[in-house]
């Protein structure tokens, strides 16, 4: 038997090493070796008592492994974490290393990236009052009363640099339509001594019940809004057409009172020395008793050219280019000039300012039927066609003799 087994030792040695190699290759081609990457999440483990974390940058990593392709099936990827011990850590940022627990017979070939970035803080809480922001408006025969809340202060918690910016607990009531009274749970927001709303926070509780109280309004009574003018626009204008917007405001007020008055008038508007048309936003007068919703209205005041119409009767017609060798008339030697322009300029025109004529160049003997025509040596400030003149009559008989 002994000399059986070892008969040929060399050869039967040989054969079991090429059924090895056998084997493998036939293995490796079923099983074969691969690599394979996973999108992993990163936990934090053994965050100390009393800390927490602010952030994580980036809370996912690569992770690529090798194995055999069986045993790559079978993990879940799900389950794979990419690990980091934040014991013994203190407040502020830190760097960590990962570790990626697998299972056996894999290795890890890259982790991407190899470390994470945390921010930590000490957790802290604050007492913070409660605040009621209404929002919206009632029904127009109701205004809002002094809000309510079931709890006049509240807990904020979180890490201590966001608690420390919170200045108050804001609950957000809508009101509008509303015609009794409004009654609801509000969220809590945390808010800066800025009003902006702080993150990251958490509070407890984190909504409270709200009442809103509305109280009915006096009676209602639409009028239109008159303007007051004061003052005197500048020499040569005048006020033109002023409009107002609105133009009508809902007044409020004892019944007796609001029946009695029939428009409301602005706080008085100033055109002294004006000479264009001007914008301004002017306050209501209102009589005692009464309220108007309405404070203020836009009011839009014209300033426009004061027209004046001045006549200069009797102005002497005058012959231009009177032919050589003709004695001449003309029927009517004298004319009226009816000036109309800005009061200013036409108040300082005199007589001697307007000359009429007409113009005899190229006429014979006979008589002619002439138009009048005009030249005005207009005042300081003016221009002449800005002015509109009308000659009565517009037309003379010219009679040219051969002497």
């Amino acid at each position: 038997m002994k000399a059986a087994l070892t008969q040929d030792l060399p050869a039967k040695i040989i054969a079991v090493i090429l059924a090895l190699i056998v084997w493998t290759q036939v293995i490796s081609d079923k099983n074969p070796i691969e690599r394979r990457t996973f999108v992993v999440d990163v936990v934090p483990t053994m965050v100390e008592e009393g800390m927490m974390i602010i952030s994580t940058k980036p809370d996912k990593v690569s992770v690529t492994l090798e194995g055999r392709a069986r045993t790559l099936d079978e993990i879940e990827p799900n389950k794979l974490k990419a690990e980091v011990d934040l014991s013994a850590v203190e407040p502020g940022s830190f760097v960590a290393d990962l570790r990626v627990e697998i299972p056996a017979g894999v290795k890890v070939v890259e982790l991407d990236p190899s470390s994470v970035t945390f921010e930590l803080d000490m957790v802290s809480s604050a007492q913070v009052e409660v605040v009621v922001e209404v929002q919206g408006n009632p029904s127009e025969d109701y205004e809002k009363g002094i809000p309510m809340v079931s709890v006049d202060t509240v807990t904020v918690r979180g890490a201590k640099r966001y608690v420390d910016k919170v200045n108050r607990a804001c609950a957000r009531v809508d009101i509008t339509g509303a015609s009794t009274e409004v009654v609801t749970n509000a969220k809590l927001v945390a808010l800066d001594s800025a009003g902006t709303e702080v993150t990251g926070v958490e509070i407890y509780p984190p909504e409270i019940e709200v009442i809103v109280p509305l109280e009915k309004l006096p009676p209602a009574k639409v009028v239109p809004v008159q303007v007051v003018v004061n003052g005197t626009p500048k020499e040569g204008y005048t006020v033109g057409p002023i409009t107002t917007n609105p133009r009508e405001v809902k007044i409020r007020g004892e019944q007796s009172v609001i029946d009695s008055i029939n428009w409301i008038g602005t706080k008085p508007v100033d055109v002294t020395g004006k000479d264009s048309t001007f914008q301004s936003t002017v306050s209501l007068n209102l009589p005692r008793g009464v309220t108007c919703q309405t404070q203020q209205v836009v009011v839009k005041v014209e300033i426009i050219e004061e027209i004046e119409t001045k006549t200069f009767d009797n102005v002497i017609v005058q012959l231009e280019s009177p032919p050589v060798g003709y004695t001449w008339s003309i029927e009517p030697a004298t004319v009226s000039v009816v000036v109309t322009g800005r009061s200013d300029i036409v108040r300082k025109l005199q007589a001697q300012d307007i000359t009429v004529y007409i113009d005899a160049q190229g006429r014979s003997e006979g008589t002619h039927d002439l138009v009048v025509a005009y030249k005005i040596q207009v005042p300081e400030g003016g221009s002449a066609d800005k002015f509109q003149v009308d000659i009565k009559p517009p037309r003379v008989k010219l009679t040219l003799t051969e002497r």
